[in-house]
């Protein structure tokens, strides 16, 4: 297993979400503080199975290394090669592995295969993670992926996950004029839901909305927890 701080943090490139995680040192304390985070709402600790969905470069391996050295499964999953790559070279050890998935998304993986999947067994995630993943997502993946955390979920496990939502706007838009801080371009930039709509989407699923924090993630985006029904 690699030691605390024994692997270098991930070139500006690898690193995504825009000018947030640029910075060295708000690189790692992002990540601790989403592994805080972690512990807090969704009862991470070193005995559980965490799902990193849309890792990148691994960004939150960083923060669980600092906070705790290892926990008993740390999967990261990516759909960029290039991302996975960097993780699987400096982050990957005893407790951490990292999978590629050829999957398709209109942004990031455009000739992605149509299948969905988490790469996850059901019942077996503890934690659950996915940081600006459904802020990139269109409206019919968006309920399929969540069904399927529905059945990748331990239980008693929970879901970190954030997105765009607002009151009284459209079911989902993409790339909605004039909309939070940056001039969105290109395919699926900013995809916005109604938070009626989101939620229809997350109860279909079975699942149930544990905490809701509006508008104090990257972007503007929202938090929510969500737990089995």
């Amino acid at each position: 297993m690699f030691k605390k701080q024994a692997a270098p943090l991930p070139p500006g490139k690898y690193r995504m979400g825009g000018a947030h995680f640029k910075n060295d040192k708000a690189f790692v304390r992002t990540a601790v503080r989403d592994v805080r985070r972690l512990v807090k709402y969704c009862d991470l600790g070193v005995e559980s199975s965490l799902l990193d969905w849309g890792c990148g470069a691994g960004r939150l391996a960083v923060g669980v290394r600092e906070e705790f050295g290892r926990v008993r499964d740390y999967h990261g999953v990516d759909i960029q090669p290039e991302l996975i790559e960097w993780a699987q070279g400096n982050l990957s050890g005893d407790g951490y592995r990292f999978t590629c998935l050829d999957l398709s998304n209109e942004r990031y993986n455009p000739d992605g295969s149509p299948e969905r999947t988490l790469a996850a067994d059901p019942g077996s995630v503890d934690a659950f993670y996915a940081y600006s993943v459904f802020s990139h997502m269109n409206d019919v993946d968006t309920p399929a992926y969540l069904h399927l955390i529905g059945t990748a979920l331990a239980p008693a496990g929970r879901a970190l996950v954030t997105c765009f939502v607002e009151e009284d706007v459209t079911d989902w838009e993409e790339n909605p004029e004039g909309y939070g801080p940056l001039e969105w371009k290109g395919p699926l930039h900013c995809t916005r839901f109604s938070r009626s709509h989101f939620e229809d989407h997350v109860r279909d699923a079975g699942l149930a909305v544990d905490r809701f924090e509006y508008g104090r993630e990257t972007d503007g985006q929202s938090m929510y927890v969500l737990r089995h029904r």
